[in-house]
């Protein structure tokens, strides 16, 4: 499960985003907020899981937060959406 949202006008062709976002957070364990914004270079996004859900249950393995990142700007970029190239989302 997730909740999206982008910050200003959202691309014409959202639904391929969250076509995206399904893709990446269907093998992640819990929910996600996954913000998008744009900058000059391109969009960026923010996305954790939500913690008010709790913790996975005992002995799950879970792609951790910067992987899941990771995995999103990866399938995104490849997927032809103008993301920031120089940007790394695992770094706060």
């Amino acid at each position: 499960m997730f909740i999206v949202s982008w910050e200003g006008e959202p691309p014409s062709d959202r639904s391929e985003w969250i076509r995206v976002l399904r893709e990446v957070l269907l093998t992640a364990a819990g929910s996600y907020r996954v913000r998008f914004f744009q900058t000059p270079a391109g969009w960026r996004f923010e996305a954790d899981p939500r913690t008010d859900l709790g913790p996975p249950h005992q002995g799950e393995i879970t792609n951790t937060a910067e992987s899941v990142r990771f995995n999103l700007q990866y399938l995104l970029a490849e997927r032809g959406m103008p993301m920031d190239p120089g940007w790394d989302p695992t770094q706060d």
